[in-house]
């Protein structure tokens, strides 16, 4: 049972309660079903701590506590496909890697597969002293976990400062933790690509080498597709005894496994489609996305890298830009001149010949290239010219002009033309300033006549609308993001440039209430400001 992110940013008691609240009502459908499963993995190889017995009976004792399957295991064995397909959060659990490697080459892509597949990964003390593994895995490995571990001094005590006091893992702690316990210094500090939760004040503590000022000592990221949580604290026995560190590591588990975040999305009948840059992100090449993976379960299952239409292999892909501080830590796309494409001809169709539909972008805008005019498309199925040449330009898509100015549209075979009564043109006064994220949403009306085409931005008032006539018969295209259709005419210049952190499609139109309450979490969510 892997869980998915649909998260809010909202307060630590919050989350509590609705985390209760949603157990609760998992527990009355499905008494006998553990709420997560965990692997809470300890093979190791060079030093081993004392205290790993006392790790693995706190991993235990909140696995009973909070009705989750967990396993236990030291054998390297248990890592493959087949066993993390199952996992919702693998836990390192303070083991250490510092006599040589762990891992065989393919448990090595077992745990790659399982990260890249949206799993949550959590890291415990000696678990960023994993140094063996070689070559791109032990740079990924580095990276998963947030640095590396090189030494430290004495076990003493120190001052710990709690940075976010918000999140699920840490709004139980003061801002000001004293702490007994051992403090690692790293390669270098992760602050730049990580969601800092607590540092070490280095000036409470004796022994060198130290980090210049700036230590973190716990923080969560999404990585790779999938969520990572490191706390560097875990040497002591007395440490795993501490209730403080206990609800740590618990609101990591779960802040890891997305289940604090599950019943939270609001509206969830007719949603289609959920392209959510925290996950489901297949990178190569470094942080360039060869596929992007639909959080619904249904046969919209990816959006894919194509090389058609171009002249150079792989130019067509998108980058990840993750951990955005502007976004509250969530990922985004960044396209430039870039789309990912869905092969399901047919997935969309129905959504212009009378279901109606409601899309939502958490978005901003670069400048744009000069295209067709008024052609700059973050996702569009535009069909040119029927297969059974009997219409023309049929489908629905949405763009920028080149001054930055949000438009929506919808195109029914009916007539040829860019724009005209069949093919109304949604577009607001106002542009977009360039790199400000927005919420930008369009709706389509249901039915067979007449309907309401709407957008908006950052609101539930329209910043314009439009008459579409309905075509039962229209067959539009595959659906693209970043551009407006298949790019084998102009690949890349009908493209837009920017960034979307999240992508849905509901296959309906929203009520005014409905689309205030996914305003409302989304602009949360994401720190969007009205």
């Amino acid at each position: 049972m892997r869980f998915k992110s649909k998260g809010i940013m909202i307060s630590y008691k919050q989350r509590v309660l609705k985390a209760l609240i949603s157990f609760f009502f998992l527990a009355q459908v499905a008494s006998s079903q553990p709420a997560l499963k965990v692997l809470n993995f300890q093979a190791d190889n060079g030093y081993q701590h004392k205290s790993k017995s006392a790790g693995k009976r706190m991993i235990e004792g909140l696995g009973a506590k909070n009705n989750w399957e967990v396993i236990s295991s030291s054998d390297t064995s248990i890592i493959t496909f087949n066993t993390l397909r199952n996992i919702d959060v693998l836990i390192f659990n303070n083991n250490c890697g510092s006599g040589g490697r762990i891992f065989s080459d393919a448990q090595q892509l077992a745990l790659q597969s399982f990260v890249r597949n949206g799993g949550g990964f959590v890291a415990i003390h000696c678990a960023g002293a994993i140094w063996h593994e070689e070559g791109a895995f032990q740079d990924w490995y580095e990276g998963l976990v947030g640095t590396r571990l090189i030494t430290h001094p004495k076990v003493q005590p120190a001052l710990i400062h709690v940075e976010d006091q918000e999140h699920i893992s840490t709004g139980h702690l003061p801002k000001e933790w004293h702490v007994r316990d051992e403090y690692h210094t790293f390669t270098y500090s992760p602050r730049k690509h990580v969601n800092v939760l607590m540092s070490l004040d280095e000036s409470t503590y004796e022994g060198e080498p130290k980090m210049g000022g700036d230590h973190p000592f716990a923080w969560y990221q999404y990585y790779d597709g999938g969520r990572s949580f490191f706390t560097s604290l875990g040497h002591t026995f007395e440490t795993y005894a501490d209730e403080d560190y206990r609800k740590l590591v618990e609101g990591g588990i779960i802040w890891a496994s997305g289940y604090d975040e599950l019943a939270e999305l609001p509206i969830e009948e007719g949603l289609l489609l959920d392209l959510n840059a925290d996950q489901g992100i297949r990178l190569e090449d470094g942080m360039r996305v060869s596929s992007w993976k639909n959080s619904v379960n249904n046969t919209i299952k990816s959006f894919d890298k194509q090389d058609k239409g171009r002249q150079v292999a792989g130019s067509g892909r998108p980058r990840l830009k993750a951990n955005v501080p502007a976004l509250n830590g969530h990922n985004s796309l960044v396209f430039h001149r870039q789309e990912l494409v869905n092969h399901n001809e047919d997935a969309f169709d129905h959504l212009t010949t009378g279901s109606g539909y409601t899309w939502l972008a958490v978005m901003s805008a670069y400048e744009q290239i000069k295209g067709k005019p008024g052609v700059n498309s973050f996702f569009g199925n535009l069909r040119n010219t029927n297969v059974d040449k009997k219409g023309q330009y049929e489908g629905f898509w949405g763009g920028l002009s080149g001054d930055n100015r949000p438009w929506c549209g919808a195109r029914n075979a009916l007539h040829k033309g860019l724009w005209n009564e069949n093919s109304p043109h949604v577009i607001a006064d106002e542009a977009l300033q360039k790199n400000k994220y927005y919420l930008v949403m369009g709706r389509l009306g249901a039915g067979q006549d007449t309907v309401p085409i709407e957008l908006f931005v950052n609101s539930i008032k329209p910043v314009a609308k439009a008459l579409f006539p309905v075509n039962p018969e229209a067959n539009p295209s595959k659906l693209l993001i970043g551009q407006e259709r298949d790019a084998t005419n102009h690949p890349g210049a009908e493209s837009f440039d920017g960034e979307i952190a999240r992508f849905m499609i509901f296959e309906r139109p929203l009520s005014n209430e409905e689309l205030e309450q996914m305003r409302l979490h989304l602009m949360s969510m994401y720190n969007i400001k009205e």
